[in-house]
């Protein structure tokens, strides 16, 4: 009756913040333009142009609070970003207000970038940490909103060609194209793009195609209807290990496989067991993702109402072959085909009917969605089992879970004068997950309340003043739910949500051209989650997890000089880690003290312009463990402190873009993830028309 009851009433309400003036303490905008503008920027946001930036972590790596651990700069397919200490699953991605998480457990929860290139985005809005009770269920560390174009009434076409090469990589191309335009009623945006590169890590290549489609009309009584389908097919090698040894008080630790490639640790395929899992030569995997939207918008007297209706099909297609690196008796020659299986990885979809209205003195918001997540069968079409394969994964089979998430939220923001504004809200989510096939999977269920308060202190037009306060919960994905019932660390412990109880503050000022932030934040969350996978999968609680930080931000915008600084510091603090018994660390993985960027695009005459960026990461670290026999190590390792430089000239010239850039100019050798060395020098250059 419950299911029933919340499914219908997803039809009646909810909001669309972007709709309105709402503030959030710790929001950020970064406009993305198809070529260079002279304009004051608006207040609070941040402008940039497409150019060479291909993918959201080529543009956020710049932005504070936020922190890129890549194992490779195209083709990976792992969690690459976090925002203040927290990532994978505790960030929401949306697409114009959908979400882009994936559901599969085979392959991970991880954002998957590769699905987003900046083809026809319009602007990236950055929710930091968890404040906005608009998102729940994994928006504990923050949301990431990217905002595609609208059609206007002028036709408008942009073509975009690149090419860069280093020493360690031949080549990497980038082609893309978009088209617009608005008839009367309809309107349509249509975009497409093309990238290869070439292997920088032993069987790294990469390749992806996207296609882009939303449709527009506008119907009686100022209402829109409009239709968004996303097409991606994305091609990669599965990253070979390229150390003899994984033990590192070993020799063989560093010493080199191939000589051709440098020294790293490589992927592991699903199925994991035995020498079917570990990648061969050319082993690799097509994924394709199609994601389709319908939406509708209508004013109702004073109210405003947007129906959303979205569905997720997600396929990858795996292919291994044989080495006698991995199985040296293995009477086939090297490069025999031992592993081929299609994996349904995502069916998810979701619904949302979104209502807002603005009072004389308040801003009224309410909702409810319902969001089915699921993925579909694993069909093994070939497996060599004489290669060495052992345990039942290696057989495959159909879904094994899914689940429901029913939430609701009220909020209201009230204007108590012209210089105060107080704000209030609460969230209720309904999350269960539920075992399908007999699979043996625990089910998981939890009925969860959020609350916030938050104050914004207009001193001026052109100062503010925020700070919120909130408890808000995290449930476990179905991955860790998986990996929790299927443990292989040996943990028996209860699963339970996580629960962060957090003060976030920030005052932003601007002055004339000129925009300055602080921020500051204190997360206190009790059960943490920790979903390990090396050597061995495994979910488990850390009773309690402390961070703590802030940064600093400035930016300008005059006629010929855009200057940029930031600076972030952070520290984290965890309680009683199962995988770590000797209490090797007391810090989150992957969790640098500072960061610090800076830059400044300086304009020459009315055409020329050079672009600096400077990006510096304090040392990190991870816990590294390995297993010889039954027996597992642990042991603490550093990522060493790094500084990057990197360089664009453009010309601009009606309606033509070219450029030159180099990246990492003096060839910094660093890596963001433990055993995955970063690229060196990077020279390209590229090249836009736009057609009006």
């Amino acid at each position: 009756m419950m299911k029933k009851m919340l499914v219908t009433l997803v039809f009646v309400s909810n909001l669309n913040l972007f709709s309105q003036n709402y503030f959030s303490t710790n929001m950020d905008e970064i406009i993305i333009k198809d070529k260079a503008e002279n304009e004051n920027i608006e207040f609070s946001k941040k402008e940039i142009e497409k150019a060479k930036n291909i993918y959201l972590p080529d543009i956020l790596k710049y932005e504070p609070e936020i922190n890129v651990t890549r194992r490779a700069i195209t083709g990976d397919n792992a969690d690459m970003l976090s925002i203040r200490g927290l990532s994978g699953s505790r960030i929401l991605l949306n697409l114009n207000g959908r979400s882009l998480n994936a559901a599969g457990v085979v392959g991970g929860y991880y954002n998957d970038f590769s699905i987003i290139p900046v083809d026809n985005i319009e602007k990236i809005q950055v929710i930091k940490g968890g404040g906005d009770l608009k998102y729940g269920n994994n928006a504990l560390g923050g949301v990431i909103n990217i905002i595609t174009k609208e059609p206007k009434e002028t036709a408008e076409i942009s073509v975009f060609s690149g090419f860069s090469a280093g020493k360690d990589i031949d080549y990497m191309y980038n082609e893309r194209i978009d088209i617009s335009k608005k008839y009367d009623k309809f309107g349509y945006v249509l975009s497409g793009s093309y990238q290869k590169s070439d292997e920088y890590l032993w069987n790294n290549d990469f390749k992806a195609k996207n296609l882009g489609g939303f449709i527009s009309y506008d119907m009686p009584y100022d209402s829109k209807i409009y239709f968004n389908v996303q097409y991606t097919n994305t091609e990669r090698g599965f990253i070979r290990n390229n150390r003899k040894s994984t033990n590192p008080n070993s020799a063989l630790f560093y010493e080199k496989i191939n000589n051709d490639y440098p020294l790293a640790f490589g992927d592991t395929l699903n199925p994991y067991g035995g020498n079917v899992s570990q990648p061969g030569p050319n082993s690799y995997w097509i994924k394709e993702k199609t994601l389709v939207d319908i939406g509708y918008k209508i004013p109702i007297k004073e109210w405003f109402a947007e129906f959303k209706l979205y569905k997720n099909f997600e396929n990858r297609f795996e292919y291994n072959y044989s080495s006698h690196i991995t199985s040296p008796t293995y009477p086939n020659p090297d490069g025999t085909l031992i592993f081929k299986r299609k994996v349904e990885s995502d069916r998810s979809w979701g619904t949302n009917l979104d209502l807002s209205r603005e009072f004389e003195k308040n801003i009224f918001n309410s909702g409810l969605e319902y969001k089915y997540l699921g993925y579909g069968d694993i069909n093994i079409y070939y497996i060599d089992m004489s290669y060495g394969c052992f345990g039942t994964t290696c057989i495959g089979g159909p879904d094994s879970q899914s689940a429901d998430v029913y939430a609701g939220y009220l909020k209201d923001e009230y204007r108590v004068s012209d210089k105060i504004n107080l704000n209030a809200g609460i969230r209720y989510d309904i999350y269960n997950v539920n075992e399908e096939n007999n699979s043996g999977v625990k089910e998981f269920k939890e009925k969860l309340l959020s609350a916030s308060m938050g104050l914004k202190y207009n001193i001026s037009k052109t100062n503010e003043l925020f700070l919120t306060a909130y408890s808000k919960y995290r449930t476990p994905t179905m991955p860790e739910v998986y990996w929790w019932s299927n443990n292989q660390l040996g943990y028996s412990g209860s699963l339970k949500s996580e629960d962060n109880k957090a003060l976030e503050f920030a005052y932003k000022m601007k002055i004339k051209n000129n925009f300055f932030e602080i921020s500051a934040y204190n997360y206190d969350i009790e059960n943490y989650i920790m979903f390990r996978f090396d050597p061995k999968r495994g979910t488990y609680n850390i009773d309690n997890v402390k961070i703590y930080g802030g940064s600093f931000k400035y930016y300008a915008n005059y006629n010929n000089l855009n200057p940029y600084l930031n600076l972030s510091f952070q520290k984290t603090k965890k309680g009683k880690d199962f995988y770590d018994p000797a209490k090797l660390s007391d810090d989150l993985d992957y969790s640098p003290k500072f960061k610090l960027n800076a830059g400044f695009e300086s304009k020459f005459g009315k055409n020329i312009s050079l672009i600096t960026n400077y990006r510096y990461n304090d040392v990190s670290h991870t816990i590294y463990v390995w297993q010889v026999g039954p027996t597992k190590y642990y042991k603490l390792v550093n990522m060493k402190s790094y500084d990057v430089i990197d360089l664009e000239l453009k010309y601009n010239i009606k309606n033509v873009t070219a450029s030159i850039y180099a990246d990492n100019i003096f060839n910094e050798r660093y890596e963001e993830k433990f055993g995955y060395p970063m690229n060196g020098r990077i020279l390209g250059g590229s090249i836009t028309l736009r057609f009006k």
